[in-house]
């Protein structure tokens, strides 16, 4: 069961339970990867995320050199699962873009269908087989502990200038990617918002129920993020291969509109609600907490 902080105790060492809980949460994402490798990578890449996201939430405590070995452990992890479960986010992004337009229902976009069905079959989660799996499980259990050297506070109070910056490169990356065109700042902005997402998620218990709402509106917004940047890849992806798809001028033309419309559309729900969660000046956040 995962771990929870709480406004008694030890707030340092529930901080380091809470990482262990959470190797142990990508352990058994992991282990459940070899009986539906999809699910399983799917939770075991958003724990990870989590994971970096507390990183930067304690990292001024922990020092730089140790700071960034956790970090560079956590993104290994994640990209032994990214290539196998990108193929297939390709595939269902564009099978749900097709449903919603009925100009590529015609039997001509047929070509892309095949084309990205046949990318991810060269490389299926389910071809890794039980013993990746397991094996990657047991290299996270073994250093599922938080490391005792680890000197972090015990109160919370430590960390709020640390909350307070990850808050403010939040509100910084949303204002860039708005006033941008370039999917990169999109894409720092879905990061930033996540770091943001997990971190409160994580401290909502220290902070009651108030929390609540925003941290369930956050989760939200970055979802709608992820169906954004799942729009983005595909479309840099089916550019790089377009030859190989063999896609005239009109069939191009006409695919890369329909997801750049699906893109900017979702682009702009998110852009709306982050109005309400992160236009405020970074000390007005934190005093509203």
């Amino acid at each position: 069961m995962r771990c929870r902080l709480n406004s008694t105790g030890n707030f340092g060492k529930q901080l380091k339970r809470l990482m262990q809980s959470i190797n142990e949460d990508i352990a058994l994402a992991l282990l459940h990867a070899c009986r539906v490798p999809e699910t399983g990578v799917h939770e075991a890449r958003k724990s990870c995320k989590e994971a970096r996201a507390l990183l930067r939430l304690i990292g001024p405590q922990i020092g730089k050199a140790e700071y960034s070995r956790q970090q560079e452990h956590y993104k290994a992890i994640s990209g032994k699962l990214s290539g196998s479960r990108d193929a297939a986010v390709r595939v269902k992004t564009w099978q749900q873009l097709v449903k919603e337009k009925a100009a590529l229902q015609e039997q001509r976009y047929d070509a892309i269908d095949c084309f990205l069905s046949g990318q991810q079959k060269l490389n299926p989660l389910e071809a890794k087989g039980r013993e990746f799996f397991i094996e990657l499980a047991l290299e996270v259990e073994a250093q599922s502990a938080a490391p005792e050297e680890w000197d972090l506070p015990k109160s919370l109070s430590t960390l709020m200038p640390n909350l307070k910056l990850i808050y403010q490169k939040a509100r910084d990356a949303e204002r860039k990617a708005n006033s941008s065109d370039e999917i990169e700042a999109f894409h720092q902005f879905r990061k930033r918002s996540k770091d943001l997402f997990y971190c409160l998620r994580v401290l909502r218990p220290m902070f009651g129920k108030g929390l609540k709402s925003k941290v369930n509106k956050l989760e939200v917004m970055t979802e709608l993020q992820g169906l954004a940047n799942d729009q983005a890849v595909l479309l840099e992806y089916l550019a790089d291969h377009r030859h190989e798809i063999d896609l005239d001028d009109e069939q191009w033309n006409l695919a890369e509109a329909c997801i750049v419309a699906k893109l900017q559309a979702l682009q702009k729900q998110t852009h709306k609600r982050a109005k309400s969660l992160i236009s405020a000046s970074a000390a007005s956040f934190i005093k509203s907490l």
